[in-house]
């Protein structure tokens, strides 16, 4: 019996080296996204393990805040908006939110059947994690209104359509109805920097490849 539970504790030991092995705290800071990290490490390594709060500084400012286990996101994360408003709770283990706050930033979802594409108006859509409060953070503190467009009093909202991939990827940026030319320039490089972050379009239990549009205003003074 004294063997079997030693072996026991040995086999937990060597899947679980957080276990075993002491913990660093540390602090990362990023310029851009400007943001400040504080996470734990296995020592002598760079493998997150353990609680992590992620502060996004700027205008607009929010965090987020959860676990990670041998460098990946584990169990709940909490995400807060910019007046530290719980707006998300996601689990990564069963992938799915048990918190979801309003997520206005996708304005209209697609998806492809056979060779036509077809609107979702069953409300259901692929969700950025830490929601509105990411993305228009990442647009407030990136966005930069072109001096061509500027002098010429040219203003107006810019929609672009991105793929959501079943992965939870954001790929192939397109302007489906292109206007001013460096507006329309200005608002890919942006959306080009929202973090692959998203939990994909799920329809009937089944995650698939999605359409979002989503908007870029341009608003003078």
């Amino acid at each position: 019996m004294k063997i079997s539970i030693l072996s026991c504790l040995l086999t937990v030991l060597l899947n679980f080296p957080g276990i075993s092995q002491k913990l660093d705290k540390i602090t990362v800071r990023t310029k851009n996204p400007s943001k400040v990290a504080t996470y734990q490490v296995l020592k002598d390594q760079t493998t997150k393990h353990g609680p992590a709060v992620i502060k996004y500084r700027g205008t607009l400012g929010f965090h987020e805040q959860g676990h990670f286990t041998q460098g990946e996101r584990t169990g709940v994360w909490e995400y807060f908006d910019a007046q530290g408003d719980l707006v998300q709770k996601f689990n990564f283990s069963t992938k799915s939110f048990e918190l979801l706050k309003d997520f206005t930033s996708v304005k209209e979802v697609y998806i492809l059947q056979g060779e036509d594409l077809v609107q979702v108006n069953t409300g259901a859509r692929p969700v950025l994690l830490g929601g509105d409060a990411k993305f228009y953070y990442f647009l407030a503190n990136n966005l930069q209104y072109p001096s061509s467009a500027l002098s010429k009093g040219i203003s107006g909202t810019v929609g672009v359509i991105v793929t959501i991939t079943k992965e939870g990827k954001m790929v192939n940026p397109f302007i489906p109805k292109e206007g001013d030319k460096d507006l329309d320039k200005e608002a890919l490089r942006v959306i080009s920097l929202i973090p692959d972050e998203w939990v994909p379009l799920k329809i009937d239990g089944t995650t698939m490849d999605s359409l979002a549009l989503l908007y870029i205003r341009f608003q003078r003074g």
